[in-house]
């Protein structure tokens, strides 16, 4: 049986019996564990973080310094072989964060990603529009990974054509329903399953999404450790 994959989560792995992709905030750099797969990013949320003298956001200020940081600390991790992707980064169109300063960082990101080869996971709640069109406007050739999928089929048909990967977690639990009309919708070879924040182990993704489509979970779990071979190599 291939291994799980867990493509995305922020809790700290010592399993050798799957793969697992733990997001790390450039603010966060102490929890770095070089002995096993991380990625790298900015969260659009954390563009909440800087404050001027007179109590104001000062946002763009925040961007620019954040970025020149990514980019900086990009560029020594290279050699990490553990190092596989950028983000999460992306948009959020709930969150209290200026949108078109959310746009430049979430852009800068994409120039990084294409530049150095790294697939990008992405953060996005009612922005799925604005990342499309971003994929057009920038021609992106590398590996987009939507993580944490909670939209509508609509949606989703429409991030699959444009060669976007779908990551589903918790939501599994949540809404059978709607789980079971994505699971049908996303073809095997663009899907992705997470632990994210959740509490649950990523055995517990795996038999929820397998049970609602009745797959076989061997066949589910071989067919997402080949989309991850496709886009990270063979590990």
């Amino acid at each position: 049986m291939s291994p799980f994959v867990d493509i995305h989560t922020h809790h700290k792995i010592d399993r050798k019996d799957l793969i697992a992709i733990r997001n790390i905030d450039v603010d966060n750099l102490a929890d770095i564990d070089v002995s096993s797969f991380y990625s790298l990013g900015i969260h659009p949320w954390s563009l909440s973080q800087q404050t001027t003298d007179n109590g104001q956001q000062s946002l763009s200020h925040l961007s620019n310094s954040a970025t020149r940081r990514l980019g900086d600390l990009l560029t020594r991790r290279l050699g990490d072989s553990n190092f596989l992707a950028l983000g999460e980064t992306g948009l959020d169109r709930v969150a209290a964060h200026d949108f078109e300063t959310q746009k430049k960082l979430f852009i800068k990101h994409i120039e990084l990603s294409e530049q150095y080869n790294k697939p990008l996971i992405i953060h996005c709640v009612r922005a799925y529009p604005d990342i499309i069109s971003i994929r057009k406007e920038t021609k992106a050739r590398q590996p987009w990974i939507i993580h944490g999928f909670r939209a509508n089929v609509q949606t989703a048909e429409q991030l699959l054509r444009h060669e976007i990967y779908i990551s589903l977690g918790d939501v599994l639990f949540k809404d059978e329903e709607k789980s079971k009309r994505l699971l049908v919708t996303i073809p095997s070879e663009r899907l992705f399953l997470e632990t994210d924040v959740s509490e649950r182990n990523i055995e517990d993704i795996y038999e929820k999404a397998a049970s609602i489509i009745g797959k076989d979970i061997e066949v589910l779990s071989r067919d997402i450790f080949n989309n991850f071979e496709k886009i990270f190599g063979k590990i």
